[in-house]
């Protein structure tokens, strides 16, 4: 027992020389990501969409610009499309009209528009938000005619072709949008095609609802 005693002492000073196990290290910092068309479609500003509304007869949207067709929307072979289940070699999400640098670029119909910056795909583009959940996209300019959130008219000018972002030559990427999804543009450039499905409940400029229980 004496023994134990005199030990006892000794081992706590040695448990107690014992570091303690370091911290955790920090969670990584999330790497900066730039949103998405249909991410940045569901938070800008839309204009309001009055009661009733339905979408009018004849062209809903104009030509942007009187370019070259050099590809349409769909599937397509070009390995610089991302793929989708029903287009695994590639979804081109609008048409591509070509037109010498510099070409203005005017809006397709009134509404919201919205100057975004990407290295990566679209290059310097412009969205504009239009009544009834429709939205258009113009990519790969090289130069932005817009500030954000400016209220524009059909015609106006919101830029400039260029071919910034993932792009092999001077062109307009033209992208027709309802609720974010893409739409074949020919179909709206041509007439006023019904709308596909109902509004999601609180999208940007959708009618009033009762989704909330306010009103």
């Amino acid at each position: 027992m004496r023994a134990l005693a005199l030990l006892l002492p000794l081992a706590l000073v040695q448990l107690a020389a014992v570091p303690e196990p370091p911290p955790p290290p920090p969670p990584a910092e999330a790497v900066p990501r730039l949103l998405t068309v249909y991410e940045w479609l569901r938070i800008l500003p839309a204009p309001r969409s009055p009661e009733g509304f339905q979408p009018p007869g004849g062209q809903r949207v104009a030509w942007p610009l009187h370019g070259i067709l050099t590809q349409p929307f769909g599937c397509t072979g070009f390995y610089r499309e991302p793929s989708q289940t029903d287009c695994p070699n590639g979804f081109h999400a609008g048409i591509d009209l070509a037109d010498p640098p510099g070409t203005p670029i005017r809006a397709a119909a009134p509404g919201l528009a919205y100057p975004i910056p990407d290295v990566e795909r679209y290059g310097n583009h412009v969205v504009v938000q239009h009544v009834g959940g429709l939205a258009t996209n113009y990519a790969h300019m090289s130069r932005m005619n817009v500030a954000w959130g400016q209220l524009v008219q059909a015609g106006d000018v919101i830029g400039f072709v260029g071919s910034t972002g993932n792009s092999t030559g001077p062109h307009l990427h033209f992208e027709v949008r309802y609720a974010g999804v893409p739409l074949d543009p020919i179909l709206y450039l041509q007439g006023s095609p019904p709308d596909p499905f109902p509004l999601p409940p609180g999208w940007p400029g959708a009618q009033r609802d009762d989704w909330l229980g306010r009103r």
